[in-house]
């Protein structure tokens, strides 16, 4: 699996430093800034301005720690540290959870999970939602990661630079490999009552590494905010806006290579200008061999997944990326297409109730047969 990972605008790229010039950074206070509206209201700001704070790495501060702290070092080389404050329903003795912020490093939390409908409780019972619940989602989403392979797709959301009120827009920051997923951390002081209903009072970030600067780096929207024509050939849109929803969510494979096709573009137009912020040519080299990494892993029928999300047999899609890391792609295929033409009454491995049964193939005899003849 990879994930997207929201972070909050950064006017230096994201360098684990205070911002040259903080003051200009008006994005990160953004209602749509990570984590929502919360820098905007533990922003120092004057702080930020001190001479001795402003464009120094955090990790180096021992006055203070910003509010940025979950996103501030994403590419980032000392470590630094975060702080998040409480929930106001706590009790009064709750104290904020320092994190320790290693190298690479933002913190994440996978928020569509705590709004699934598993997580609702029945009503009568005091409490809207089921915290145990919610918090063995967010273990089980980021348990789904693998160390050295998953692929981190840093963005920003609509507060960014180039987004306008009339016109958002998601902007791709950078790109990079996991390298280890942190601990879940929990508020200190919290009483035992806050404790019984709030799964022991657990902080909603994650800390997530990289393999940054061995694989990854961030595109250096900061070194050409003054030059139009080169922001307009090196600004990174995502077409497909569903990946970027809820600060976290996962992305295949398919979605995932036509985005290093896209970084490939920027990169090889970097090049080009001969921007030195980072040795390019070695990072086109890595994207051209993660282009060549996630080709093979789409299996022999590259198109399958597409044709099975449109008659909405997720259950097959599942199937069929599982069989293609064990190098069974082929007969995998074979399998799902006797189901669906009636050659077989069911698919190995795959247990499907007579509703949905039912409900696949009626999506398949819809399809048009010049469709199914492609299949």
């Amino acid at each position: 699996m990879h994930i997207t990972i929201r972070l909050a605008w950064h006017n230096n790229g994201w360098n684990g430093h205070i911002c040259d010039e903080p003051e200009k950074n008006t994005y990160c206070i953004g209602r749509h800034s990570y984590p929502g509206d919360y820098i905007k209201g533990a922003r120092d700001l004057d702080w930020e301005m001190q001479p001795d704070v402003k464009g120094k790495p955090c990790g180096s501060l021992t006055s203070g720690i910003p509010a940025c702290g979950f996103s501030i070092n994403a590419f980032g080389g000392e470590k630094t540290k975060a702080k998040i404050n409480p929930p106001a329903w706590f009790n009064k003795e709750a104290k904020p959870a320092i994190l320790d912020i290693p190298e690479s490093t933002v913190c994440i939390w996978n928020y569509e999970g705590m709004y699934s409908e598993d997580v609702v409780r029945e009503a009568g019972t005091g409490q809207k939602y089921d915290y145990d619940t919610r918090l063995q989602n967010a273990k089980d989403y980021f348990g789904d990661l693998k160390e050295g392979q998953s692929l981190l797709f840093y963005y920003a959301n609509y507060s960014n630079p180039f987004s306008e009120d009339e016109s958002p827009k998601y902007v791709i920051v950078g790109l990079s490999r996991l390298k280890k997923v942190g601990k879940i951390h929990y508020y200190e002081g919290v009483s035992d009552e806050m404790k019984a209903k709030y799964a022991g009072g657990f902080v909603w970030q994650m800390p997530v590494t990289s393999n940054y600067p061995d694989e990854g780096f961030a595109i250096p929207y900061h070194k050409y905010m003054d030059k139009p024509e080169v922001l307009e050939r090196i600004l990174l849109v995502p077409d497909y806006q569903r990946n970027f929803k809820y600060a976290t969510r996962p992305v295949s494979d398919d979605d995932s290579l036509a985005l290093v096709e896209r970084f490939i573009e920027i990169v090889t137009y970097l090049i080009e200008i001969g921007d030195d912020s980072q040795n390019w040519e070695e990072r086109r080299k890595w994207l051209l061999s993660l282009f060549t990494e996630l080709w093979k892993k789409r299996g022999a029928y590259p198109g399958l997944p597409e044709v099975l999300a449109h008659i909405d047999f997720y259950e097959a899609i599942d199937y069929y990326k599982k069989q293609v890391a064990k190098g069974h792609d082929k007969p995998a295929y074979n399998n799902i297409k006797d189901f669906l033409t009636g050659a077989a009454k069911d698919i190995p491995g795959i247990t499907i109730e007579a509703a949905r049964l039912k409900e696949v193939k009626r999506n398949w005899q819809l399809m048009e047969e010049e469709e199914k003849k492609s299949f």
